[in-house]
Protein backbone atom coordinates (compact mmCIF):
# COMPACT_ATOMS: atom_id res chain seq x y z
CA UNK A 1 0.00 0.00 0.00
CA UNK A 2 2.77 2.45 0.89
CA UNK A 3 4.62 1.53 -2.87
CA UNK A 4 0.84 2.41 -4.55
CA UNK A 5 0.53 5.89 -2.54
CA UNK A 6 4.16 6.86 -3.84
CA UNK A 7 3.41 6.21 -7.03
CA UNK A 8 -0.41 7.88 -6.60
CA UNK A 9 0.83 11.02 -5.00
CA UNK A 10 4.14 11.28 -7.41
CA UNK A 11 2.20 10.81 -10.18
CA UNK A 12 0.06 13.28 -9.40
CA UNK A 13 2.59 15.71 -8.60
CA UNK A 14 4.11 15.29 -12.13
CA UNK A 15 0.87 15.37 -13.68
CA UNK A 16 0.20 19.01 -11.72
CA UNK A 17 3.63 20.08 -11.91
CA UNK A 18 3.79 20.31 -15.48
CA UNK A 19 0.13 21.40 -16.18
CA UNK A 20 1.77 24.54 -13.99
CA UNK A 21 4.17 25.38 -16.68
CA UNK A 22 1.46 25.32 -19.33
CA UNK A 23 -1.22 27.53 -18.79
CA UNK A 24 -2.61 29.77 -15.75
CA UNK A 25 -5.33 31.91 -14.70
CA UNK A 26 -5.36 35.31 -15.35
CA UNK A 27 -5.28 36.22 -11.77
CA UNK A 28 -2.19 34.68 -11.69
CA UNK A 29 -0.61 38.14 -13.23
CA UNK A 30 -1.69 39.94 -10.20
CA UNK A 31 -0.44 37.07 -7.64
CA UNK A 32 2.79 37.89 -8.95
CA UNK A 33 2.83 41.29 -9.16
CA UNK A 34 1.50 41.65 -5.46
CA UNK A 35 4.53 39.55 -4.66
CA UNK A 36 7.31 42.03 -5.88
CA UNK A 37 5.61 45.44 -4.96
CA UNK A 38 5.29 43.74 -1.19
CA UNK A 39 9.70 44.25 -1.52
CA UNK A 40 8.76 47.46 -3.08
CA UNK A 41 6.17 48.86 -0.84
CA UNK A 42 6.54 47.57 2.58
CA UNK A 43 4.20 45.93 4.90
CA UNK A 44 3.14 49.77 5.65
CA UNK A 45 2.51 51.05 2.82
CA UNK A 46 1.07 47.38 1.06
CA UNK A 47 -2.90 48.85 1.28
CA UNK A 48 -2.21 52.04 0.83
CA UNK A 49 -4.19 52.65 -2.57
CA UNK A 50 -3.36 56.09 -2.64
CA UNK A 51 0.39 56.11 -2.76
CA UNK A 52 0.75 52.47 -4.64
CA UNK A 53 0.27 51.77 -8.41
CA UNK A 54 -0.52 48.27 -9.66
CA UNK A 55 -0.07 46.88 -12.86
CA UNK A 56 -2.92 44.55 -12.65
CA UNK A 57 -5.10 45.08 -9.66
CA UNK A 58 -5.05 45.95 -5.90
CA UNK A 59 -4.66 43.36 -3.39
CA UNK A 60 -7.82 42.37 -2.43
CA UNK A 61 -6.63 39.32 -0.14
CA UNK A 62 -5.64 39.11 3.76
CA UNK A 63 -2.17 39.50 4.70
CA UNK A 64 -2.06 36.10 4.93
CA UNK A 65 -2.15 35.78 1.17
CA UNK A 66 -0.27 38.15 0.52
CA UNK A 67 2.85 36.77 2.78
CA UNK A 68 2.34 33.25 0.84
CA UNK A 69 2.85 35.41 -2.41
CA UNK A 70 5.96 37.37 -1.18
CA UNK A 71 7.10 33.83 0.19
CA UNK A 72 7.14 32.34 -3.53
CA UNK A 73 9.22 35.89 -4.27
CA UNK A 74 11.80 34.81 -2.49
CA UNK A 75 11.84 31.13 -3.66
CA UNK A 76 11.67 31.89 -6.82
CA UNK A 77 14.57 34.62 -6.62
CA UNK A 78 16.97 32.06 -5.35
CA UNK A 79 15.72 28.92 -7.80
CA UNK A 80 15.93 31.43 -10.75
CA UNK A 81 19.63 32.60 -9.36
CA UNK A 82 20.76 28.58 -8.93
CA UNK A 83 19.96 28.50 -12.68
CA UNK A 84 21.11 31.50 -13.76
CA UNK A 85 24.62 30.50 -12.19
CA UNK A 86 24.69 26.85 -13.73
CA UNK A 87 23.83 29.18 -17.14
CA UNK A 88 26.83 30.75 -16.53
CA UNK A 89 29.67 28.34 -15.45
CA UNK A 90 28.69 25.25 -16.97
CA UNK A 91 28.97 25.93 -21.24
CA UNK A 92 27.24 22.95 -21.90
CA UNK A 93 23.82 24.25 -20.28
CA UNK A 94 21.67 25.43 -23.32
CA UNK A 95 20.94 29.20 -22.45
CA UNK A 96 17.55 28.87 -24.13
CA UNK A 97 16.27 27.66 -20.99
CA UNK A 98 16.71 30.37 -19.06
CA UNK A 99 14.27 32.28 -21.16
CA UNK A 100 11.51 29.57 -20.56
CA UNK A 101 12.61 29.82 -17.30
CA UNK A 102 12.07 33.82 -17.20
CA UNK A 103 8.67 33.99 -18.52
CA UNK A 104 7.26 30.56 -16.96
CA UNK A 105 9.18 29.89 -13.80
CA UNK A 106 7.40 32.65 -10.93
CA UNK A 107 3.89 32.34 -12.40
CA UNK A 108 4.25 28.09 -12.28
CA UNK A 109 5.74 28.28 -8.85
CA UNK A 110 3.26 30.32 -7.51
CA UNK A 111 0.86 27.64 -8.20
CA UNK A 112 3.63 24.99 -5.88
CA UNK A 113 1.30 25.71 -2.48
CA UNK A 114 -2.02 24.76 -3.96
CA UNK A 115 -0.29 21.45 -5.47
CA UNK A 116 1.18 21.01 -1.82
CA UNK A 117 -2.58 21.45 -0.50
CA UNK A 118 -3.72 19.15 -3.10
CA UNK A 119 -1.69 16.32 -1.97
CA UNK A 120 -2.47 17.07 1.30
CA UNK A 121 -6.00 16.70 1.03
CA UNK A 122 -6.09 13.59 -0.70
CA UNK A 123 -3.73 12.20 2.00
CA UNK A 124 -6.56 13.69 4.53
CA UNK A 125 -8.78 11.32 2.07
CA UNK A 126 -6.87 8.28 2.54
CA UNK A 127 -6.64 8.69 6.65
CA UNK A 128 -10.38 9.35 6.89
CA UNK A 129 -11.24 6.61 4.48
CA UNK A 130 -8.91 3.72 5.59
CA UNK A 131 -6.99 1.65 3.82
CA UNK A 132 -10.07 -0.16 2.45
CA UNK A 133 -11.02 2.89 0.00
CA UNK A 134 -8.31 5.52 1.05
CA UNK A 135 -6.67 5.19 -1.81
CA UNK A 136 -9.57 5.08 -4.17
CA UNK A 137 -10.90 8.49 -2.93
CA UNK A 138 -7.45 10.07 -2.92
CA UNK A 139 -7.46 9.11 -7.03
CA UNK A 140 -10.99 10.36 -6.91
CA UNK A 141 -10.06 13.64 -5.71
CA UNK A 142 -8.84 16.55 -7.97
CA UNK A 143 -7.89 20.31 -7.09
CA UNK A 144 -7.60 23.52 -8.41
CA UNK A 145 -6.29 27.20 -7.23
CA UNK A 146 -8.30 27.29 -3.98
CA UNK A 147 -7.09 23.73 -2.83
CA UNK A 148 -4.56 25.90 -0.46
CA UNK A 149 -7.67 27.33 1.67
CA UNK A 150 -9.53 24.69 1.91
CA UNK A 151 -6.76 22.19 2.91
CA UNK A 152 -6.18 24.53 5.69
CA UNK A 153 -9.57 24.03 6.32
CA UNK A 154 -9.93 20.54 6.35
CA UNK A 155 -6.80 20.11 8.05
CA UNK A 156 -8.69 22.30 10.89
CA UNK A 157 -11.72 19.73 10.79
CA UNK A 158 -9.87 16.44 11.01
CA UNK A 159 -8.10 17.61 13.91
CA UNK A 160 -11.36 18.09 15.21
CA UNK A 161 -12.01 14.78 14.18
CA UNK A 162 -9.23 13.91 16.07
CA UNK A 163 -10.05 15.69 19.53
CA UNK A 164 -6.94 18.10 18.90
CA UNK A 165 -9.46 20.96 19.38
CA UNK A 166 -6.92 23.61 20.25
CA UNK A 167 -4.80 23.62 16.81
CA UNK A 168 -7.65 23.09 15.18
CA UNK A 169 -8.90 26.22 15.95
CA UNK A 170 -5.84 27.86 15.19
CA UNK A 171 -5.69 26.56 12.04
CA UNK A 172 -9.26 27.81 11.17
CA UNK A 173 -8.11 30.95 12.85
CA UNK A 174 -5.46 30.95 10.22
CA UNK A 175 -7.45 30.06 6.99
CA UNK A 176 -9.45 33.47 7.27
CA UNK A 177 -6.69 35.19 7.36
CA UNK A 178 -5.48 33.86 4.28
CA UNK A 179 -9.02 33.83 2.57
CA UNK A 180 -11.97 34.82 4.00
CA UNK A 181 -14.11 33.06 1.72
CA UNK A 182 -14.50 29.78 3.78
CA UNK A 183 -16.18 31.77 6.32
CA UNK A 184 -19.25 29.67 5.57
CA UNK A 185 -18.10 26.70 7.82
CA UNK A 186 -17.89 28.67 11.34
CA UNK A 187 -21.66 28.09 12.26
CA UNK A 188 -21.17 24.24 11.68
CA UNK A 189 -17.60 24.52 12.96
CA UNK A 190 -18.24 26.10 15.92
CA UNK A 191 -21.70 24.20 16.42
CA UNK A 192 -20.14 21.04 15.98
CA UNK A 193 -17.37 21.99 19.04
CA UNK A 194 -20.62 23.29 21.39
CA UNK A 195 -22.22 20.10 20.75
CA UNK A 196 -19.84 17.22 20.71
CA UNK A 197 -17.03 18.22 23.16
CA UNK A 198 -17.19 18.42 26.88
CA UNK A 199 -16.79 21.11 29.64
CA UNK A 200 -13.32 20.09 30.79
CA UNK A 201 -12.37 20.76 27.23
CA UNK A 202 -13.48 24.18 27.19
CA UNK A 203 -9.75 25.50 28.00
CA UNK A 204 -8.53 23.90 24.78
CA UNK A 205 -11.23 25.86 22.49
CA UNK A 206 -9.81 29.42 24.71
CA UNK A 207 -6.37 28.28 24.05
CA UNK A 208 -6.85 27.55 20.56
CA UNK A 209 -8.65 30.93 19.92
CA UNK A 210 -6.03 32.70 22.28
CA UNK A 211 -2.93 31.53 20.46
CA UNK A 212 -4.88 31.56 16.83
CA UNK A 213 -5.88 35.37 17.57
CA UNK A 214 -2.31 36.41 18.81
CA UNK A 215 -0.10 34.48 15.99
CA UNK A 216 -3.04 37.04 13.73
CA UNK A 217 -2.50 40.06 15.35
CA UNK A 218 1.88 39.51 15.40
CA UNK A 219 1.52 38.88 11.62
CA UNK A 220 -0.40 41.70 11.15
CA UNK A 221 1.35 44.20 12.64
CA UNK A 222 3.99 44.88 10.28
CA UNK A 223 1.23 46.02 7.80
CA UNK A 224 -0.81 47.81 10.79
CA UNK A 225 2.16 49.54 12.54
CA UNK A 226 -0.60 49.55 15.42
CA UNK A 227 -3.33 48.11 17.00
CA UNK A 228 -3.76 45.03 14.72
CA UNK A 229 -7.55 44.44 15.14
CA UNK A 230 -9.13 47.26 14.46
CA UNK A 231 -7.36 47.85 10.72
CA UNK A 232 -7.72 44.32 9.93
CA UNK A 233 -11.56 45.31 10.42
CA UNK A 234 -11.00 47.99 8.17
CA UNK A 235 -9.14 46.08 5.63
CA UNK A 236 -12.01 43.23 5.59
CA UNK A 237 -14.72 45.57 6.13
CA UNK A 238 -13.45 48.27 3.45
CA UNK A 239 -11.28 46.39 1.02
CA UNK A 240 -12.11 42.55 1.35
CA UNK A 241 -15.56 42.29 1.47
CA UNK A 242 -16.90 45.14 -0.48
CA UNK A 243 -14.32 46.70 -3.61
CA UNK A 244 -14.84 43.93 -5.49
CA UNK A 245 -17.14 41.74 -7.57
CA UNK A 246 -20.96 42.76 -6.24
CA UNK A 247 -22.70 40.64 -8.71
CA UNK A 248 -25.55 37.92 -8.95
CA UNK A 249 -23.61 35.12 -10.13
CA UNK A 250 -19.59 35.48 -11.15
CA UNK A 251 -19.67 33.23 -13.76
CA UNK A 252 -21.04 30.37 -11.43
CA UNK A 253 -23.41 27.65 -12.81
CA UNK A 254 -25.76 27.91 -10.06
CA UNK A 255 -29.67 28.41 -8.88
CA UNK A 256 -29.27 32.39 -9.88
CA UNK A 257 -27.24 31.82 -13.37
CA UNK A 258 -30.89 29.66 -14.50
CA UNK A 259 -32.77 32.23 -12.95
CA UNK A 260 -30.91 35.37 -14.17
CA UNK A 261 -28.44 34.12 -16.88
CA UNK A 262 -24.72 33.73 -16.39
CA UNK A 263 -23.98 37.92 -17.57
CA UNK A 264 -22.33 40.04 -15.04
CA UNK A 265 -25.41 41.96 -13.42
CA UNK A 266 -25.14 43.89 -9.31
CA UNK A 267 -26.83 41.95 -6.45
CA UNK A 268 -28.42 43.97 -3.78
CA UNK A 269 -28.96 41.06 -0.82
CA UNK A 270 -27.35 37.61 0.01
CA UNK A 271 -29.70 34.68 0.50
CA UNK A 272 -28.51 31.26 2.31
CA UNK A 273 -30.72 28.85 3.59
CA UNK A 274 -29.64 25.78 5.39
CA UNK A 275 -30.97 23.98 8.58
CA UNK A 276 -28.94 22.62 11.09
CA UNK A 277 -31.17 19.79 11.63
CA UNK A 278 -28.91 16.69 11.25
CA UNK A 279 -27.09 18.23 13.86
CA UNK A 280 -29.66 15.90 16.58
CA UNK A 281 -26.85 12.58 15.45
CA UNK A 282 -23.68 13.64 17.79
CA UNK A 283 -21.18 11.90 14.92
CA UNK A 284 -18.06 12.85 13.19
CA UNK A 285 -19.47 11.65 9.85
CA UNK A 286 -22.50 14.40 10.66
CA UNK A 287 -19.84 16.68 10.33
CA UNK A 288 -18.95 15.91 7.13
CA UNK A 289 -22.11 15.57 5.67
CA UNK A 290 -23.12 19.05 7.22
CA UNK A 291 -19.88 20.79 5.44
CA UNK A 292 -20.59 19.17 2.79
CA UNK A 293 -24.24 20.55 2.38
CA UNK A 294 -23.14 24.04 3.38
CA UNK A 295 -20.66 24.34 0.80
CA UNK A 296 -22.94 22.88 -2.04
CA UNK A 297 -25.56 25.36 -0.31
CA UNK A 298 -23.50 28.47 -0.42
CA UNK A 299 -22.66 27.94 -4.00
CA UNK A 300 -26.34 27.17 -5.45
CA UNK A 301 -27.45 29.80 -2.83
CA UNK A 302 -25.70 32.63 -2.46
CA UNK A 303 -25.18 35.46 -5.30
CA UNK A 304 -21.78 37.16 -5.89
CA UNK A 305 -20.76 33.53 -6.24
CA UNK A 306 -17.07 32.59 -8.70
CA UNK A 307 -17.06 29.18 -10.77
CA UNK A 308 -14.11 28.00 -8.13
CA UNK A 309 -15.67 28.72 -5.12
CA UNK A 310 -17.66 24.50 -5.72
CA UNK A 311 -14.44 23.89 -4.54
CA UNK A 312 -14.63 23.26 -1.09
CA UNK A 313 -17.53 20.43 -1.89
CA UNK A 314 -15.30 18.14 -3.52
CA UNK A 315 -13.50 17.99 -0.27
CA UNK A 316 -16.19 15.99 1.40
CA UNK A 317 -18.25 14.80 -1.04
CA UNK A 318 -15.17 12.91 -2.54
CA UNK A 319 -15.67 10.70 1.26
CA UNK A 320 -18.95 10.40 1.31
CA UNK A 321 -19.19 9.38 -2.77
CA UNK A 322 -16.96 6.50 -1.91
CA UNK A 323 -18.63 5.26 1.44
CA UNK A 324 -21.78 6.04 -0.01
CA UNK A 325 -22.69 4.46 -3.37
CA UNK A 326 -26.02 6.05 -3.81
CA UNK A 327 -24.62 9.18 -3.84
CA UNK A 328 -21.66 8.65 -6.49
CA UNK A 329 -23.36 10.23 -9.33
CA UNK A 330 -23.83 13.45 -7.48
CA UNK A 331 -20.01 13.67 -7.56
CA UNK A 332 -20.06 12.37 -10.79
CA UNK A 333 -22.62 15.10 -12.00
CA UNK A 334 -21.32 18.30 -10.11
CA UNK A 335 -17.84 17.28 -11.06
CA UNK A 336 -18.51 17.58 -14.67
CA UNK A 337 -20.60 20.15 -14.78
CA UNK A 338 -18.12 22.09 -12.54
CA UNK A 339 -15.70 21.64 -15.32
CA UNK A 340 -17.71 23.15 -17.76
CA UNK A 341 -18.21 25.63 -15.35
CA UNK A 342 -14.54 26.28 -15.11
CA UNK A 343 -14.41 26.69 -18.72
CA UNK A 344 -16.81 28.50 -19.33
CA UNK A 345 -15.85 32.22 -19.94
CA UNK A 346 -11.75 31.80 -19.84
CA UNK A 347 -11.69 29.10 -22.90
CA UNK A 348 -8.58 27.75 -22.42
CA UNK A 349 -7.82 25.67 -23.91
CA UNK A 350 -9.38 26.81 -27.23
CA UNK A 351 -11.94 24.02 -28.38
CA UNK A 352 -14.03 26.00 -30.72
CA UNK A 353 -17.11 22.93 -30.83
CA UNK A 354 -17.25 23.64 -27.11
CA UNK A 355 -17.65 27.11 -27.01
CA UNK A 356 -19.90 27.50 -29.57
CA UNK A 357 -22.06 24.99 -27.86
CA UNK A 358 -21.55 26.77 -24.24
CA UNK A 359 -22.25 30.25 -25.95
CA UNK A 360 -24.98 29.52 -28.37
CA UNK A 361 -28.44 31.33 -28.22
CA UNK A 362 -26.94 34.42 -25.33
CA UNK A 363 -25.44 31.28 -23.60
CA UNK A 364 -28.47 29.13 -22.88
CA UNK A 365 -26.54 26.10 -21.91
CA UNK A 366 -24.89 27.76 -18.43
CA UNK A 367 -28.79 28.77 -17.62
CA UNK A 368 -29.85 25.19 -17.96
CA UNK A 369 -26.59 23.86 -16.49
CA UNK A 370 -27.51 26.29 -13.36
CA UNK A 371 -31.15 24.89 -13.00
CA UNK A 372 -29.26 21.31 -12.96
CA UNK A 373 -27.04 22.10 -10.32
CA UNK A 374 -29.76 23.31 -8.03
CA UNK A 375 -31.91 19.99 -9.05
CA UNK A 376 -29.04 18.24 -7.98
CA UNK A 377 -28.71 19.74 -4.60
CA UNK A 378 -32.37 19.82 -3.87
CA UNK A 379 -31.49 15.75 -4.17
CA UNK A 380 -28.36 15.93 -2.01
CA UNK A 381 -30.15 18.15 1.18
CA UNK A 382 -33.33 16.21 1.02
CA UNK A 383 -31.19 12.92 0.86
CA UNK A 384 -29.65 14.15 3.75
CA UNK A 385 -32.34 15.43 5.79
CA UNK A 386 -34.56 12.23 5.54
CA UNK A 387 -36.27 10.32 8.41
CA UNK A 388 -33.65 8.00 9.92
CA UNK A 389 -31.21 8.81 7.28
CA UNK A 390 -28.10 9.50 9.57
CA UNK A 391 -29.01 5.93 11.15
CA UNK A 392 -29.19 4.42 7.46
CA UNK A 393 -25.82 6.19 7.44
CA UNK A 394 -24.33 4.85 10.16
CA UNK A 395 -24.88 1.59 9.77
CA UNK A 396 -23.53 1.43 6.18
CA UNK A 397 -20.51 2.89 7.56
Amino acid sequence: MRKKLLLVFGIAFLFRLVLAFLVWHPDVWNHMDWGVRFFQYGAIGFFRPESNVWNYTWPNQPPGTIYIYAGIKILFDFVFSIFWWVNVHVPIFPSIVMYFLEDNLYPAMLKLPSIISDLGTAYLIYLILGKRHGLKGAILYWGQTDSLISFVVFLSVWLLMKRRIALSIVLFIFSLYIKISLLIFLPVYALYIYIKHKEFERFEVLKGVGVGLGLVGLMTLPFSQGEPFSWLYWLYTKKVLTNQLQVITANAFNLWAGLTGIHEQSHTKIFLVFSYQTWKKRSDDVLLWVMAGTAFASFVLMTNMHERYLYPLFLYLTILAVRFRKIFWVFVSVSIINILNLYNFWWTPRIEPIIQIMSYGNRVLPRILGFVMFGIFVWFYRYLLTANRLDQIKRNI
